[in-house]
């Protein structure tokens, strides 16, 4: 049934209280958004017919024993299927989801240290890509999403950042051989819209997300919209300066973040602790100093390497004095650190340490809730894909 343009921006927005409140009744769902209860009853049946959402049940409730009961409404699952892929320089991930983002198919494809410059090549991004949109063609995926470790650059078609890896990934000739719907975002900014449609807890108005990669960047959702959407430096937190006498970034300031804290300059500080130390760890785990990877880097931790140790707890204590700043200068709830590194619980457990002793300027002013979300190489996929569901259902 074709739908007025009116019809259609009400329809999204009841669309989205549900994906982000739900499950939900009619009644909730016109106090929420101030939609009428007669046009949310209209739109919701028609949601109902085209299996975008469905009843639940009844909801009981101890103050509503008598009268007409509420019945709950839900995000139908397998309504449409989209596809994500993650360009990281350590991996590419793609997979599959449905409109609710469970996970239907995926490919990971790991980098392979040894060659001299790496095996993720764009043409290899291109390829697999075809590959895996024939293996999912059965779904009939309606878009794909592509995270990316930067900002996309809408005249040149490529990705906008410093680091050389990327220079020869232009994404014209992919867009010339794919027939579908194709959405670019910076990584950090898919998983925050992600974690605001599919998170557990419903808290969407206000929230940050800090991601600890190879490089570093923080996201944010307030009053339930990505804030600072369109300017690029906004979330460039591994360049906030920590250390003014630090070391030198390749920004060509001293002491950012980035130079304590990314994966990348841990693993640069281990090459040199590889070098130069005969009782490293690291050269018992890793044949030469190409081959230390996070993973390897947090093997040394575990065993007691001292100068690993030194390298990650600096990271940390650079990590929460930022995050504790972030804390007065963003109106945020709660704020959600993602990265490697946290999977390991020692640190993890350090950065909490930190971060609970974070003076409170105000004795009345609520603390924002630290939450740590579980690592995983396709999480940055998942989030691409739950960005097609944002732009071709909520948009």
């Amino acid at each position: 049934m074709k739908i007025t343009k009116r019809q259609k921006e009400l329809q999204t927005k009841i669309l989205d209280i549900i994906y982000t409140k739900g499950p939900l009744s009619r009644i909730d769902i016109s106090q929420a958004t101030g939609i009428t209860p007669a046009t949310v009853s209209d739109i919701v049946g028609n949601l109902i017919v085209e299996q975008l959402i469905h009843e639940t049940g009844e909801i009981v409730s101890d103050t509503n024993k008598s009268g007409r009961k509420k019945i709950s409404l839900d995000i139908s699952p397998n309504h449409s299927f989209y596809i994500g892929v993650e360009l990281s320089e350590k991996f590419f991930a793609y997979c599959l989801i449905d409109n609710k983002q469970n996970l239907f198919e995926k490919k990971i494809l790991t980098n392979d240290p040894s060659t001299p410059e790496g095996n993720l090549t764009a043409s290899l991004f291109v390829t697999e890509l075809h590959s895996f949109l024939l293996h999912c063609s059965n779904y009939h995926p309606q878009s794909i999403g592509i995270a990316l470790p930067g900002h996309f650059d809408e005249e040149n078609q490529s990705i906008l950042t410093n680091n050389s890896f990327w220079t020869n990934f232009n994404f014209k000739q992919l867009l010339s051989t794919i027939n579908l719907p194709v959405y670019f975002k910076n990584n950090v900014h898919c998983m925050t819209l992600s974690e605001r449609l599919f998170g557990h807890d419903s808290t969407d108005n206000n929230f940050t997300f800090v991601h600890v990669g190879r490089g570093m960047f923080c996201s944010s959702i307030y009053q339930s919209n990505l804030y600072g959407d369109n300017n690029n430096l906004v979330g460039e937190i591994g360049h906030i300066v920590v250390h003014p006498d630090g070391e030198l970034c390749e920004c060509g300031k001293r002491g950012c973040l980035q130079t304590y804290a990314s994966e990348s300059w841990i693993i640069k500080k281990s090459q040199i602790l590889f070098d130069k130390s005969d009782s490293t760890y690291l050269r018992q785990l890793a044949t030469d100093r190409a081959h230390l990877t996070i993973e390897v880097i947090l093997q040394a931790y575990k065993l007691g390497d001292e100068g690993v140790i030194n390298i990650l707890h600096n990271a940390i204590k650079y990590l929460s004095i930022t995050l504790n700043n972030l804390s007065m200068m963003i109106d945020a709830d709660k704020m959600i650190i993602h990265g490697e590194l946290f999977s390991e619980k020692q640190l993890l457990d350090l950065i909490k340490d930190y971060l609970e002793k974070n003076i409170a300027l105000l004795a009345t002013k609520k603390k924002t809730l630290i939450e740590i979300k579980n690592y995983s190489a396709i999480n940055g996929a998942l989030s691409a894909a739950g960005l097609c569901v944002a732009k071709q259902l909520l948009s």
